[in-house]
């Protein structure tokens, strides 16, 4: 479980940096470099309630 919080973590500061990159570059830049790192610290996010529902 402490796997799936940290890459949450990871995901989501890499988001933040992509979307500051896609706002630095005015655009240009594809707005994927923000949008997957999100979907992939939201999956993990969902990963981890899903685990700590099925510990109880």
């Amino acid at each position: 479980m402490k796997i799936t919080k940290l890459l949450s973590v990871i995901f989501a500061a890499l988001s933040i940096c992509g979307a500051v990159y896609v706002l630095y570059k005015g655009g240009k830049a594809n707005a994927g470099y923000a949008v997957i790192p999100m979907t992939l610290s939201l999956l993990f996010s969902q990963l981890t309630r899903v685990i700590k529902t099925h510990k109880k």
